[in-house]
């Protein structure tokens, strides 16, 4: 019975103690709260999808406890802006205590309503913090972008898309045979999770350097306060070009971030199924160009960093000028190379009958970016040819390589990995100044910014001409 009593009276003493605690507020005007940040940026958020969770974090660095008398959106009815705080939802609470030399966290989302604008805008509102009779703000803002909403779409007769908002596609955008989809400059198509474009028909995409065509997932928020996710690979799917499909003319494109970057399959090697030019496609998880049979160009082009191939050609004949093939890929393992050259699919024949690199810098992160995958059946075509370009590889003397530097090649811009940032235009230092030749670059002249390839000795292997003043 006494060591009942005793535990008893403990637990009152403790109850006495903690009450007293609770009551124990800060009154002077002058104790404040501090924030991790005045103002909660939500980047750019298309309307009508819901943002990711921001945190805010709210410190208390008096000794004594302080009594937040109030915590309140300023606008929550118009701006679309959400907080929870202690794990509650709401636009306003009242009595939130918050001890001494402790923090908390408040958590805000937000989803803006559709105004049918062109452009982004603006949003704002504040969370209000009343403490000891003083107002205490911090300030919430996103711009917020209307988009055009696809679904499972499928176009079905000749179509052409001049669309200044973004084309949010969900269930994939699909180009029936016999159809043709013209997307002209400043369009941008961002795919959900899982979303791709399929094409039966044709495609056509007419682009330019300043406002080119853009293709990329629907995520614009980030990862890390450092790391956006449109920075990262597998957030769509990628372009599908189906056997039936022909005669697709994609220019100044950017397509990244997506599972794989293009993917094309002919019906024989003489369809001419693709022209690429003074595009980019990088940062996808599996190839970033995947060619089988079919006849193609690809001019002035960078394709990088991709988990598998940044090109992989599976027969067919196909033309490569003045292209970066950059293998650099680390937000996993990789599992190719820069270049992928193959006549055969699992033992079924594909022949190779061209494959010319003109020009072009062929280079990554491992020490051999070169591959060939050649069948054991003699008889069937695999040719291939190389003119002044820079290869990382193991050196070959064949007549297919002419004019070939044999040497790593990282003189580049930037490659940081750990904010997935690279840019491949060259250095002072870069083997690849002056390695191309000028007819080679005839048809084009300039490189992919713009700059001209033919004002000084020679032109640069690759996309990018170096500008010294860069």
């Amino acid at each position: 019975m006494r060591i009942h009593l005793i535990y008893i009276y403990s637990l009152l003493l403790l109850c006495l103690v903690s009450c007293e605690a609770f009551d124990n507020y800060s009154t002077d005007p002058a104790h404040r709260l501090h924030f991790s940040q005045d103002t909660l940026f939500l980047d750019t958020v298309l309307t009508e999808v819901p943002t990711s969770t921001h945190r805010l974090m709210v410190y208390n660095r008096q000794e004594e406890a302080l009594l937040i008398s109030s915590i309140r959106l300023a606008d929550s009815s118009q701006s679309g802006f959400r907080i929870c705080v202690d794990g509650v939802r709401g636009n306003e609470f009242q009595g939130v205590e918050i001890a001494g030399n402790d923090s908390m966290y408040i958590f805000v989302e937000a989803t803006f309503p559709r105004q049918e604008l062109p452009h982004t805008r603006l949003m704002k509102d504040s969370i209000l913090f009343l403490v000891n009779n003083r107002q205490q703000e911090v300030k919430l803002q996103a711009y917020a972008q209307d988009a055009l909403l696809l679904q499972g779409t499928v176009i079905r007769g000749d179509t052409v898309i001049e669309e200044p908002r973004p084309l949010l596609i969900y269930d994939s955008l699909s180009i029936a045979p016999n159809a043709c989809l013209t997307l002209t400059s400043g369009c941008r198509l961002f795919f959900h999770d899982g979303a791709g474009l399929h094409v039966h028909g044709r495609l056509t995409v007419e682009g330019t350097r300043e406002h080119p065509v853009i293709f990329r997932g629907d995520r614009t928020d980030r990862l890390f306060p450092y790391l956006p996710y449109d920075r990262l690979p597998g957030q769509w799917e990628g372009i599908r070009i189906y056997p039936e499909s022909s005669h697709n003319m994609i220019r100044h494109a950017d397509i990244h971030g997506g599972a794989f970057g293009i993917c094309a399959e002919a019906t024989d090697s003489e369809q001419e199924q693709l022209t690429l030019e003074h595009s980019v496609i990088r940062q996808v998880s599996g190839n970033a160009l995947e060619l089988t049979d079919g006849k193609s160009l690809i001019a002035n082009c960078e394709l990088s960093n991709a988990g598998k191939n940044c090109v992989l050609l599976q027969g067919g004949n196909h033309t490569f000028i003045h292209c970066t093939l950059a293998n650099f890929f680390s937000w996993n393992l990789r599992e190719g190379s820069a270049l992928r050259l193959s006549n055969t699919i699992n033992g079924t024949p594909h022949p190779l009958h061209t494959a010319t690199f003109r020009n072009c810098l062929i280079t990554g992160s491992a020490t051999d970016e070169l591959y060939g995958e050649r069948s054991d059946d003699a008889s069937i075509s695999f040719n291939y040819h190389f003119s002044h370009c820079l290869i990382r590889s193991v050196a070959t003397e064949s007549e297919a390589f002419c004019n070939v530097l044999w040497v790593e090649e990282e003189d580049f811009q930037t490659i940081d990995q750990r904010q997935q940032l690279f840019d491949f235009h060259l250095t002072a230092s870069s083997q690849a100044i002056d390695l191309g030749e000028k007819e080679a670059a005839s048809d084009y002249p300039t490189d992919l910014c713009g700059h001209s390839r033919l004002e000084d000795a020679a032109p640069d292997a690759g996309c990018y001409e170096f500008q010294a003043e860069e």
